[in-house]
């Protein structure tokens, strides 16, 4: 029952992390397009996101890091949680790395002390977010299909 807990928590916690993703996706068009002033406002909003989004990212790996221990005995869904579970540090570490310290530079912007490239840093912090939504897209994929392999052993 435990297993079924933990594998359910990962699935749903891991479609937060895929929305929230494909929500910067859809933002994309919109936003790049926007000036220097407009995009601070927006951008400001966008970035008081990350302490909100720690209460998912935190759950979620060990949700399916516990799933993935116990379902290792199940080599299909071993395998696929392992996949969600990569794919789910995978995220962090582009968050860390990229996404983060772009973060920083934009939440202390002005119209006066915002660098000459700053559209050059604003398409680098939407890039590494179509870099998270990939990722997460394979995670939420696999995380699935690791409960359908399951279902489908169940039943024979």
């Amino acid at each position: 029952m435990a297993l079924k807990v933990f594998q359910l928590l990962a699935v749903i916690l891991m479609g937060v992390q895929l929305g929230v993703s494909y929500a910067h996706f859809m933002q994309m068009p919109g936003k790049l397009s926007l000036p220097l002033d407009c995009y601070i406002l927006v951008q400001n909003q966008v970035i008081s996101y990350k302490v909100k989004l720690s209460f998912i990212e935190i759950p979620s790996l060990i949700s399916a890091g516990l799933a993935t221990i116990l379902i290792r005995r199940q080599r299909k869904s071993f395998w696929l949680t392992l996949v969600g579970l990569a794919c789910m540090i995978l995220m962090l570490i582009v968050w860390a790395l990229f996404i983060q310290p772009l973060n920083q530079q934009i939440d202390n912007w002005t119209l006066l002390t915002a660098p000459t490239n700053w559209s050059t840093l604003r398409y680098q912090w939407h890039f590494y977010h179509l870099i998270r939504l990939g990722i997460s897209f394979i995670g939420m994929a696999a995380l699935t299909a690791s409960l359908l392999f399951d279902k489908a052993k169940s039943r024979v």
